[in-house]
Parts: structure tokens; C-alpha cells; sequence
């Protein structure tokens, strides 16, 4: 099996999907979900980068009210996708914890966590392939070798 079938396996057989809208039920009010990465230290330092000296501003003329209406739009605690996806293996689950922030910025999801579910992915889009723009970057992330190395290539 080629690298992008074993994505999709790893995918389907090791990881659940759960409706955001059970997480709306489930966390009324939205304090108990908890975003592990990227912290909002981390998008303030990339949105002042972006936004504040690329047009000539010093980052002590921001605002920080400007940063959280980003951060919120972007990083929302019900991402955009109708899903989460939460590990079913505990290794799995560990090390998406461990390394969120690298996951995060290497991979382009949003990683949670909440007591009940533990450490859960969102993302914040739609409309395009999730396993070439997020899907196969975990699995190179994750050292995952369940593919031949001589088969190359994103056919299914």
C-alpha cells in the first residue's frame, strides 16, 4: 500500500469522529473545551509578524483586542468542520497532547482538550481534501512506516 492508503487507514480504523454538535450539547457554554494548541502567545507573536510589522507598525501601536477577534475567528472552539476527530489509541492520544503546538503549526489543525474526551483535533475549514492538507502531514509527523516505501504517490 502506497503512503496516502495507509494515512487513510490509520485515519479510518485508529480515529473517531464526533459532531460538534454534541460537543455545543454536551459544553453549553464552551469553558470546559480547552485549546491546547496554538496557544493564543503563539498566534499574538505570528499575527504581529502578518499584520503589524509587515505594514510598518511597531507591535506596541496593536491592539490586543485585534488579536483576540483574529484569534477567535480563526481558532474557534467550534472549529467550522461539522467534526472532531479524537484518537482512539492511547499512544496516539498522548502524543497528539504532548506535541500539539508542533502538530498545530506543522499540520494546520486545531488541537483541543477537554476532561471527558482528552485530547481531541479540529479543523477550521471545508471544501477541499482534508488527508493531503492535514491527514498526511500527521501521519509523517507521526513517524507512521505502515506504508511500502517503494509506492509513491496520493491515489486511494
Amino acid at each position: 500500500m502506497n503512503e496516502m492508503q495507509a494515512c487513510r487507514l490509520w485515519i479510518q480504523r485508529d480515529w473517531s469522529m464526533i459532531p460538534t454538535s454534541l460537543l455545543e450539547k454536551a459544553y453549553p457554554d464552551l469553558v470546559e473545551i480547552e485549546i491546547l494548541a496554538p496557544s493564543f502567545e503563539e498566534f499574538r507573536k505570528q499575527y504581529f509578524k502578518d499584520y503589524c510589522e509587515s505594514e510598518g507598525r511597531r507591535c506596541e501601536e496593536c491592539k490586543d483586542e485585534y488579536c483576540v477577534e483574529a484569534y477567535n475567528d480563526e481558532i474557534p472552539i467550534i472549529p467550522m468542520w461539522g467534526y472532531v476527530f479524537v484518537p482512539d489509541d492511547i499512544v496516539d492520544a498522548r502524543w497528539l497532547q504532548n506535541h500539539a503546538e508542533e502538530i498545530a503549526e506543522e499540520c494546520d489543525v486545531i488541537v483541543y482538550y477537554t476532561d471527558e474526551i482528552g485530547p481531541y483535533i479540529g479543523i477550521n475549514g471545508a471544501g477541499y481534501d482534508f488527508y493531503e492538507a492535514h491527514w498526511i502531514k500527521l501521519y509523517r509527523l507521526r513517524g507512521l512506516k505502515w506504508h511500502d516505501e517503494e509506492e509513491v504517490g496520493f491515489e486511494a
